[in-house]
C-alpha cells in the first residue's frame, strides 16, 4: 500500500511539472491542460475517497510549490474534489472514457470556481475564458491518460483487493 502512496507522489511531481513545462504551441488559448486534476479524477474515481483526499492534498501541495497559487483554494479545492471524487466513484460508472473526460472537465470547472473564491482575479472575463479553455484541454488529454493511469493503478493494489 505505501508503493500506491509512494507513486501517487510521484505522479503528481511529475504531472505538475509537465503542466508548467507544457509547450506553448499545444495550449488551448495560451491555457495548459490541468494534469493534476487529471490525476486527482483518476485516483478519486478508481481508488476511494481516502485516497482521493491523498491524491488532493499531493496534487496541492505540488501545484503550490511549482506554481504561485496560494495553498488556501488548492487545499479546499484538491481536497475536496478528490473526496467527493471518491465518494463518487462507485456511483458514475468510472470505467466509462467519455464518463472520466466529463468528470474532469467538471472538475477543472468547479475547482477553478472554488479557486476564485480565495483569489480573483481582476477582470472575470478573461478569467472565464481561461478556465473553460483549461476545462476543454483537460478533458481531451485525460482520455490518454485515463486508460494509462486506471492500470496503474490497478497494477498496484494489493493482490487481494484487485478485481477481475
Amino acid at each position: 500500500m505505501l508503493w500506491l502512496y509512494l507513486t501517487e507522489f510521484a505522479l503528481a511531481v511529475m504531472f505538475v511539472a509537465c503542466q508548467f513545462a507544457w509547450p506553448t504551441w499545444l495550449r488551448l488559448f495560451e491555457q495548459p491542460p490541468d494534469l493534476a486534476v487529471i490525476l486527482l479524477v483518476v485516483v478519486g474515481l478508481t481508488r476511494g475517497p481516502l485516497e482521493g483526499c491523498w491524491a488532493g492534498l499531493v496534487t496541492a501541495l505540488t501545484v503550490s510549490s511549482l506554481g504561485s497559487t496560494p495553498l488556501g483554494g488548492l487545499f479546499v479545492s484538491h481536497m475536496g474534489a478528490g473526496t467527493t471524487l471518491g465518494l463518487l466513484g462507485g456511483r458514475i460508472f468510472p470505467e466509462h472514457l467519455p464518463v472520466a473526460m466529463g468528470v474532469t472537465a467538471t472538475a477543472v470547472l468547479v475547482m477553478g470556481v472554488v479557486e476564485l473564491l480565495f483569489l480573483p482575479p481582476p477582470s472575470v472575463g478573461p478569467w472565464l475564458a481561461a478556465i473553460l479553455s483549461q476545462a476543454v484541454l483537460s478533458g481531451l488529454v485525460a482520455a490518454p491518460l485515463f486508460v494509462v493511469l486506471r492500470q496503474l493503478m490497478h497494477y498496484l493494489l494489493p493482490p487481494a483487493q484487485r478485481r477481475v
